[in-house]
């Protein structure tokens, strides 16, 4: 039996925080596009990349969830992320926080949606304002 979308989730989003290491590509498809307030993805190639970027930016990343649903071909998570900011944390092209060593905590959800047992596509909501605000002083 394959795994629930509720374990896939779980595994994919502990490893997007850099709680877990596994391959991607037993989470998501190669044709998987993302949304979040810092990043549109459209491929498997850049989810990696992205996930790299912010192994950079964060460390003693630590994830907690609120919550954890599926329903029909979707799965639905309500976590808190707790992570130091020791590296360069790029928002864009011409846009980078350098390292402040703060401690942040974010909020936020995560949908997901399935094809095959595996994430085919996602969308990360949280507080990208107040994510900032702890980091740099404003």
């Amino acid at each position: 039996m394959s795994e629930s979308r509720k374990d896939v989730l779980l595994k994919a989003l502990e490893a997007e925080v850099g709680g877990a290491s596994v391959d991607l590509g037993t989470l998501f498809t190669d044709d998987v596009v993302g949304w979040s307030p810092y990043a549109t993805i459209s491929g498997l190639t850049a989810l990696a990349e992205l996930s790299a970027l912010r192994e950079v930016a964060f460390s003693n990343v630590a994830v907690a969830f609120r919550g954890l649903d599926e329903v029909g071909n979707k799965a639905f998570a309500e976590w808190l992320i707790e992570a130091d900011h020791t590296g360069p944390f790029v928002l864009g092209e011409d846009a980078v926080v350098e390292a402040t060593g703060r401690h942040v905590q974010l909020a936020g959800v995560t949908v997901a949606d399935f094809r095959d047992g595996k994430i085919r596509s996602f969308r990360t909501y949280f507080d990208d304002i107040s994510l900032i605000e702890q980091i740099v002083d404003v």
